[in-house]
């Protein structure tokens, strides 16, 4: 019960973190309409491949309701993109102050080489001069319509770095959103009877989740409890242990992103009952 009232918390906050990027851009969305949409993205996020499924409907709903598909991919995209850069720096900081106690230090190089990536594309992405001359490398490779709307996608994300003082609310935002996250896998962990510090997990779940994220399975159902598995068993944890709480942790996400669900459903059936009332209305 802790587990699920903990990341439904973290929902409503990754809403409000999805809010103040659209409102940035002057997208006129209310703080409850991001926060359906959002929903609706984190239930489908649940059973389609990776997490694109779900950030396609995001998209999708921006689109339709700003008019713009340039703003619609920038905000999704950054707000991923912030995410997984503060999910691996938390993971890399807790990294630092566990370090004494680990018989392994692969998985502190794994994440120093992520966050890493990261910080080269924060720099990508807030730097012209950088951006557009990594950029120019796949003009003659690509089409010139994708490399428009990739040019204007970077254009929009690259705005962001003019509005400091939203930055500095999502990203403080953010690290309470990932940390309650990782805070889910820690008390599905408890509720089977597992008793390691919450350290290893804010080291450990963060690479968990963005290997669950690439695109090789639905959502990152066997990945998920697999790289669970490799990463725990370092502490002496057997593999049924692992994978009976990262499943657990899945289910949980099931749980709190039900409302996402309800809404998509309601939202269709408005949808076919207005288009039955038109079909039948005389005139």
């Amino acid at each position: 019960m802790a587990a699920i009232l903990i990341f439904t918390l973290s929902n409503i906050l990754g809403a409000l973190q999805w809010h103040l990027l659209l409102r940035s851009q002057n997208v006129g969305f209310s703080f409850g309409h991001a926060l359906s949409y959002y929903h609706v993205g984190l239930f489908f996020n649940n059973f389609l491949i990776g997490y694109v499924g779900g950030d396609a409907l995001r998209i999708y709903d921006v689109t339709r309701h700003a008019g713009s598909s340039t703003v619609a991919v920038s905000s999704v995209v950054f707000d991923r993109f912030i995410g997984f850069f503060t999910l691996t720096s938390i993971a890399m900081v807790v990294s630092l102050f566990q370090i004494h106690q680990l018989t392994s230090f692969k998985a502190v190089y794994i994440i120093g080489i992520i966050l890493a990536v990261w910080i080269l594309i924060f720099i990508l992405l807030f730097n012209d001069k950088i951006g557009s001359a990594f950029g120019r490398i796949f003009t003659p490779i690509l089409p010139r319509f994708i490399t428009d709307k990739i040019h204007a996608i970077y254009m929009a994300i690259n705005q962001f770095r003019h509005e400091r003082i939203m930055l500095l609310q999502i990203f403080g935002i953010s690290i309470i959103v990932q940390t309650l996250r990782i805070l889910t896998h820690f008390f599905t962990a408890l509720s089977v009877g597992v008793n390691v510090s919450a350290g290893y997990f804010f080291m450990f779940i963060p690479l968990v989740a963005l290997f669950a994220s690439l695109p090789i399975s639905f959502g990152g159902i066997g990945v998920r409890e697999q790289s669970g598995v490799t990463l725990f068993s370092t502490l002496g944890l057997a593999a049924s242990k692992v994978v009976t709480f990262e499943f657990l942790a899945y289910i949980v996400g099931i749980i709190a992103t039900i409302p996402g669900g309800v809404i998509f459903a309601l939202r269709r059936e408005i949808k076919r009952e207005i288009s039955e009332s038109n079909e039948y209305t005389p005139g």
